[in-house]
């Protein structure tokens, strides 16, 4: 029998670091241990040292927002991808990819997966190898908007939001009771621009000095998809339009599309649920059309709850896709005039409803031979079963 150690009880477990926090520095995701002393609320970052700690203090919040914009900061840490569970990375499906731009430095950053090249697996010494190749759309850091070749082992599943940190959680809490009892403090917070530190130098406790365009998706929201976009139509200008129309703050996202397609789709996600019949009511209104400089009519396809599973993942994509607006609405400052509303009587109405009405009937069409294309599949597929 071993002889028990008389200090072994006065060491502490070695913690555990089961959260992703993604840095103000640089947009990454890093897996970090929360600690929470008193009305303080440290994160311990994964093999850096004790000076890389960033601390947060209930005392230095002003608003419900900057709590909120710290909660979706935070996920559980993401779930690493087996060559044998390939099949679950299928296009639409947002990933937590590992990037490197020296060759040795690996960061974390969200992807959405647009093709999937595959290839059949080898067996190796009885275990399975993957050998396909996943094409993402990296949806922020320093590379956004491009595509990039990823095999399985630099592919992780992002997780639900909906099981957040214990520690997070408390500290929130108290975060909000202190708010409450002081509403003054409501009214008090500085607008300035986000200081974003590196994980070294991450103890800034001025959290009113957060953007606001740094705010990002919470709780239920509503995810509208728009259809018949001009291809080359900006994010900002997205926002900025819906703001100076209906001085709502919303997000939105525009999708890749094929060279052969002349428009394109985006996503406009509102996260504020009171607000929800007024943006529905000017996306997809009797009394007037919105549509680009170009002419191409705005069709609202879908308005999906936050609920929904393609609406959960565009929300994914989009808690990281704002990280990329901020320094796109420095580089796009005018471009609310690239979008118009037009009105009933006017001869820029008339056109506008012609188009969109014809490109309706092109989308119902689109979906008719969709629909034809899977019973076609399901013959050849499963000859027995349709006979």
């Amino acid at each position: 029998m071993s002889v028990a150690n008389p200090k072994a009880a006065s060491v502490p477990p070695p913690p555990d670091y089961d959260v992703e926090f993604r840095s103000l520095s640089d947009d990454a995701w890093y897996s970090v241990c929360t600690v929470l002393d008193g009305e303080k609320l440290t994160l311990k970052y994964q093999n850096f040292s004790d000076d890389d700690d960033c601390i947060f203090e209930v005392k230095n919040f002003k608003t419900l927002e900057e709590v909120e914009r710290l909660k979706d900061r935070f996920r559980p840490i993401s779930a690493q991808l087996q060559d044998n569970e390939c099949h679950k990375v299928v296009g639409g499906v947002v990933v937590c990819a590992s990037h490197s731009f020296d060759g040795s430095d690996n960061r974390f950053y969200d992807a959405v997966v647009d093709d999937v090249v595959h290839k059949e697996h080898s067996f190796e010494q009885g275990g399975e190898m993957c050998s396909c190749t996943f094409i993402v759309i990296m949806q922020h850091g320093p590379i956004a908007g491009c595509l990039v070749n990823k095999t399985i082992e630099s592919l992780c599943l992002v997780q639900s939001y909906a099981c957040l940190d214990p520690n997070l959680l408390l500290f929130l809490k108290m975060v909000k009771e202190r708010l409450q009892n002081e509403p003054c403090n409501t009214k008090c917070a500085k607008q300035s621009p986000c200081k974003k530190h590196p994980p070294d130098e991450a103890k800034s406790n001025d959290h009113s000095d957060w953007s606001r365009d740094d705010n990002d998706l919470g709780g239920c929201s509503s995810v509208f998809l728009i259809d018949n976009l001009d291809k080359d139509i900006s994010p900002s200008t997205i926002v900025e339009f819906i703001r100076s129309h209906t001085s709502l703050s919303v997000q939105a996202c525009v999708f890749p599309s094929m060279s052969s397609e002349m428009y394109t789709q985006g996503a406009i996600v509102l996260n504020c649920r009171k607000n929800l019949e007024k943006l529905s009511k000017f996306l997809d209104c009797q009394n007037h059309i919105i549509m680009s400089k170009r002419g191409r009519p705005w069709v609202v396809t879908e308005n999906l709850s936050g609920y929904d599973s393609f609406a959960v993942s565009i929300q994914n994509l989009m808690h990281k896709y704002q990280a990329s607006f901020a320094q796109e609405n420095w580089q796009h400052k005018s471009t609310g005039h690239a979008l118009k509303v037009v009105y009933p009587g006017s001869e820029e109405y008339a056109t506008a409803k012609q188009l969109r009405d014809l490109f309706m009937e092109f989308t119902e069409h689109q979906r008719r031979l969709h629909k034809r294309l899977a019973i076609e599949e399901r013959k050849i597929l499963q000859p027995s079963q349709v006979a």
